[in-house]
């Protein structure tokens, strides 16, 4: 009889997971809308106020922190903050009805407990509401986390916190030095976005101690979104030892920058260089990952045209791939690859 319960308890387990991923799925093509029509948000307003599944919960939510309700729809959310037990709704409560335009300083205690939730993104969420309502306590880590998810809500509370007259630059380079990965990559990304000189300078000093993969792949994306700013210091990173970060983030920044960095990796193919030679070939190589990607056009304005100019290095990384010591040879044929299979 144990064994009949258990199983019969386990598959209710099941049944109602699978039931639950299935109604976040279905609902994922509305919640991720960039626009909704009234119609829509009220849908997305009553799966939020009705779902018991977290993960349903935590998308409805920040769907609607992206697109909030009308101003009408207040006391109801009210009222759900109210009646629901799960913090993690009370919490979105809180931050729903804070990013729809009026400041509740009775939402402080609600927005406080989940400043010190385990859960990053939720507590980072809950820093944009609370910062929005006391802008004098600001918690800049979450905030620069909350730029991953959504970037409205975070500048909007750190241009809060900071006053119309500075920059957030002051900030940004707290959390360059942040040991959390995420957080540093989401510095990376914000700073890729104020188009300034001294951000572009600071996304430089973070390329030359960061090691981790998806930090440097976020310094290299703003590097090549700030080329007018460091396009000479990352071609001179590729005289840098090819075994340092510093070197990689540099190459793959001229990969980013696609067809504007060709002409720049001939010379450094052809010198007397034995780290331009293996940092120019993996810019290359790095290079034709970015032309083949889906996303490309987010890189390069005529990806044909810069496939074609692409192409003219394979000679260059020919004499490489038979001529250098073991290294150049290896960089120089994986580089050879890559291209060719872009044209294929």
């Amino acid at each position: 009889m144990k064994k009949i319960f258990s199983l019969a308890t386990l598959l209710l387990s099941f049944y109602i997971t699978a039931e639950a991923q299935t109604t976040l799925n279905s609902a994922l093509p509305l919640l991720q809308k960039n626009y909704r029509t009234e119609a829509e948000t009220q849908q997305v307003l009553r799966l939020f106020r009705s779902a018991s599944d977290p993960e349903l919960i935590f998308a409805a939510g920040a769907s609607l922190v992206k697109i909030p309700p009308t101003k009408a729809q207040e006391p109801a959310l009210f009222n759900t903050l109210l009646r629901a037990q799960d913090p993690l709704k009370q919490t979105f409560c809180a931050v729903i009805i804070t990013t729809m335009g009026t400041v509740h300083e009775e939402l402080t205690p609600v927005l406080e407990q989940a400043l010190s939730s385990q859960d990053p993104v939720l507590r980072a969420y809950a820093a944009a509401a609370y910062t929005i309502i006391h802008p004098q306590d600001t918690y800049v880590a979450d905030l620069v986390r909350l730029y991953i998810f959504d970037r409205p809500l975070a500048s909007r509370a750190l241009n809060l916190a900071t006053g119309k007259t500075q920059s957030p630059l002051k900030y940004l380079k707290q959390t360059a030095k942040n040991e959390d990965a995420q957080i540093r990559a989401a510095t990376a990304t914000w700073l890729s976005n104020l188009y300034t000189a001294q951000a572009a300078n600071q996304l430089l000093k973070m390329a030359k101690k960061e090691s981790s993969a998806e930090v440097q792949a976020a310094i290299a994306r703003g590097l090549a979104a700030n080329r007018e700013h460091v396009f000479s210091s990352v071609v001179a990173g590729l005289r840098k030892n090819y075994e340092s970060a510093y070197a990689n983030t540099c190459a793959l920044a001229l990969g980013f920058m696609t067809g504007n960095a060709v002409e720049t990796l001939r010379p450094a193919l052809t010198g007397k260089n034995r780290h331009e030679h293996i940092n120019a070939s993996r810019a290359a190589a790095y290079m034709a990952g970015v032309l083949s990607n889906p996303d490309a056009f987010n890189f390069s304005s005529d990806r044909a045209f810069d496939i074609h100019l692409l192409k003219g290095l394979i000679a260059p990384l020919t004499v490489l791939s038979k001529t250098g010591d073991k290294t150049e040879k290896l960089y120089a044929s994986n580089a050879l690859t890559q291209i060719e299979k872009l044209m294929e």
